[in-house]
């Protein structure tokens, strides 16, 4: 039952979100027309304000008491260090699954954030790094995987990571998403609370942030955000004389195969110290198990996923 109230979820979760999403579009462009200055960072917030206001009308339409139904256990200054060595060891497979998936995709991450580069940096860390993961993991870990949860753990963390990855309306971010939220999926397990989800969240969305701020600070980023004169020229030679080789790849590989051990071990220890290191053995999902999860609703939220991540990749090449 459970499954299927969430699959019934997903579809009007999605579909709600994109519709929302273009309302609030028009609304804006029309503003910006009428002379009316809104400033680029409500489109941030306003995503993440769409996302859940439609979480919480489930919640209360379902009659789910976030306090005592989503885990918000409070943990300890260890498992807060551990959460956070696990997610930062999480970035180079996410770099390594981003440039692979962009021999064939787009970054709109990258396209969609420079305005940001202009805020003050404690504004991009709220926009970027603090309030998606709050308002995603609440949804992905909380709500999704915590009912996928009641039908068993592994088909859980891989169906919360799958939506998750859907939910991303992008090839690009919906690859290394996947990841993300199985491992995010993992971490709840093993603690038992949602914190450490969120707290690994903030450190992956912290990196680009960080970087580019030391990047500005080395003088390579100017204060609007534009990359300045000396380095683009050096990137553009380098580009010219350097190619991703094979090699070059599988070095990459081997580096992000190391710090997702490092990530896992930090989870293991996290379930060890809370007891729950037998809930992380990977079960066999059986194939009459697979179809239990994929009832109707979430198959169409998937698909309309898919194809708009197909024509966003089209409209881009077009």
């Amino acid at each position: 039952m459970e499954v299927r109230k969430v699959n019934g979820f997903f579809i009007i979760f999605v579909i709600g979100y994109i519709g929302l999403s273009v309302v609030c579009a028009s609304i804006m462009a029309y503003a910006q027309n009428s002379g009316i200055a809104v400033p680029d960072w409500i489109q941030y917030v306003m995503s993440e304000g769409i996302m859940l206001l439609i979480a919480i009308i489930y919640m209360i339409v379902q009659k789910i008491d976030p306090i005592r139904e989503i885990p918000y256990k409070r943990i300890g200054i260890v498992d807060v260090i551990l959460s956070l060595v696990a997610g930062y060891c999480l970035i180079p497979a996410v770099l390594l699954i981003s440039n692979l998936s962009m021999l064939f995709s787009t970054n709109y991450l990258e396209e969609g954030t420079t305005t940001l580069l202009t805020y003050p940096f404690a504004m991009q860390v709220i926009l970027l790094a603090v309030i998606p993961p709050l308002v995603e993991e609440l949804i992905f870990r909380g709500i999704f995987f915590g009912s996928y949860r009641k039908a068993g753990m592994t088909g859980a963390a891989l169906m919360s990571g799958l939506l998750f990855g859907c939910f991303h309306l992008n090839i690009n971010q919906a690859l290394y998403a996947f990841v993300m939220g199985i491992v995010f999926a993992y971490m709840v397990e093993a603690t038992g609370s949602l914190w450490s989800s969120v707290i690994a969240h903030f450190a992956v969305n912290t990196y680009s942030i960080g970087i580019v701020q030391i990047l500005k600070m080395a003088g390579i980023y100017a204060q609007d955000g534009s990359v300045s004169e000396t380095f683009e020229n050096a990137e553009s030679v380098a580009g010219q004389s350097t190619a991703v080789t094979v090699v070059q790849i599988a070095m990459i590989a081997v580096i992000a195969a190391v710090f997702m051990m490092l990530a896992v071990l930090c989870i293991r220890t996290m379930a060890k110290r809370h007891g729950n290191l037998e809930k992380m053995k990977i079960q066999k999902v059986k194939l009459s198990h697979i179809k239990n999860y994929f009832t109707a609703p979430v198959i169409v939220g998937i698909v309309v996923c898919v194809m708009y991540m197909i024509m966003l990749e089209f409209s881009g090449t077009l």
